[in-house]
């Protein structure tokens, strides 16, 4: 089940984080749809508790993991 955050933050809408599959779930405000894969939990929380969440995006997460683009 995935746990959501609403961000609106950065170009960022929404995030989920799914810990059975460990599949980060980012959602931004242009409507793209990103599925991160192989991502520790440490990772969302660090992403949650960031003070710059489009920073913390950029450096740990984007192109750090293997992801696919959802069409929704």
């Amino acid at each position: 089940m995935i746990e959501w955050a609403e961000l609106n933050s950065g170009g960022i809408k929404k995030i989920g984080y799914d810990s059975m599959q460990k599949q980060l779930h980012v959602r931004h405000e242009d409507d793209h749809y990103i599925i991160y894969y192989q991502v520790r939990e440490t990772e969302y929380i660090g992403m949650l508790s960031s003070s710059n969440m489009k920073t913390f995006y950029e450096k740990n997460i984007k192109g750090r993991f293997p992801s696919s683009e959802v069409n929704a």
